[in-house]
């Protein structure tokens, strides 16, 4: 009989040999399942992101035959903002508990550590990589994110019930108000050398910003809650087979209302791959439409553009706000035409009227 590799006798991996035969082992069903080697193998579309990613192949054993796994292990290093709940639990409990219940495609789970410091899934092979996405993915990618939110349309109750999801916009209000507040103290402080914070026009609107952090939630929170994915854009999607989308990454899974998804979407797509093959218009008009024939909701073109400011300076508050006064300056220059453009003046113009006209 072939020796069992040292790969994973080593600790190489985040996981021990003992935690991954015994996943495998429930993944197929099967308890005379052991593993021969492991190799390490590169992932097609693993792109920078939240934690470690690793791609391994498993070969295996059993009263079947030999059998080969293609996996990834991903490790969580330090993602999660503090005072929330631990990314890597979050992704592992949700898999562990709501999984069955998303109407859409996920990498299977094989094996996790029980706090979620790792966790190890079946690799999904992927078919275009997101750059080299064209009008059909962008689309096919609102058409499910319909169906994940309308899954859950004005279920927050319940899903209140599990503690593990985010709830950004009521009991982890606080951390984010924080977060916002001594993002803005750095940028007001007179002896930084950040590039923003010469901008007084920009620290003027963030001061407008940070101190309406408590409307800007209260907003949102009329609008039916929903599950949402927290990272939803083309980065965390795979295409598989070519009209199929897996969904990857859920350690920000959150209640909250669906606009924020797709907000989340439109920009990411735009800050990461600056122009894409379709109108963010219709995106927008996509998801409104789509969901009105799920379920029957609808908006008034101006409560749509309301709540998408609303949306745009939630995103910005809970990603950004604590983020740009230790952007280094080197990166600045080099991406400074592009977050004025995606984030910067949008926002400042969303201040002005929401937060500015609107309130007086």
């Amino acid at each position: 009989m072939t020796q069992a590799s040292p790969f994973i006798d080593t600790r190489a991996w985040a996981f021990s040999r003992s935690e991954l035969m015994a996943g495998l082992r429930q993944y197929t069903s099967d308890q005379t399942l052991k593993i021969l080697d492991l190799t390490a193998h590169d992932i097609p579309y693993q792109r920078p992101g939240r934690g470690r990613i690793r791609g391994f192949q498993a070969v295996c054993e059993s009263i079947q035959g030999q059998l080969t796994f293609d996996m990834v292990v991903k490790e969580t290093l330090g993602v999660t903002r503090a005072g929330t709940a631990s990314a890597g639990w979050r992704e592992v409990s949700l898999y562990r508990t709501l999984v069955d219940q998303l109407p859409i495609d996920v990498p299977e789970l094989v094996s996790a550590d029980i706090g979620g410091d790792w966790l190890v899934l079946n690799l999904v092979p992927g078919f275009r990589s997101p750059e080299n996405w064209g009008e059909a993915e962008y689309l096919m990618a609102i058409d499910q994110l319909v169906r994940l939110h309308d899954r859950f349309w004005g279920l927050s109750e319940d899903l209140s019930a599990y503690s593990f999801l985010s709830r950004p916009l009521d009991a982890d209000l606080e951390i984010y108000t924080q977060a916002a507040n001594t993002g803005l103290r750095q940028l007001q402080d007179r002896s930084s050398e950040n590039l923003l914070a010469q901008d007084q026009d920009l620290i003027r609107s963030l001061e407008v910003l940070v101190r309406h952090v408590g409307h800007i939630a209260a907003t949102l929170r009329q609008e039916p809650g929903t599950l949402l994915h927290g990272d939803y854009w083309p980065g965390n999607l795979i295409v598989y087979p070519p009209e199929n989308l897996y969904v990857i990454d859920w350690q920000r899974a959150a209640i909250g209302p669906g606009i924020l998804d797709l907000l989340c979407f439109i920009q990411s797509s735009l800050w990461f791959f600056e122009k894409i093959p379709v109108q963010p218009a219709l995106l927008t008009e996509r998801y409104r439409e789509n969901l009105y024939h799920a379920n029957g909701w609808s908006w008034s073109d101006e409560t749509w553009s309301t709540m998408m400011d609303y949306a745009l300076l939630w995103i910005f508050i809970s990603d950004w706000s604590d983020l740009l006064a230790v952007i280094p300056n080197s990166l600045l220059l080099t991406r400074q035409e592009l977050l004025r453009k995606i984030w910067l003046d949008p926002v400042c113009a969303a201040v002005e009227r929401r937060l500015v006209q609107e309130k007086g």
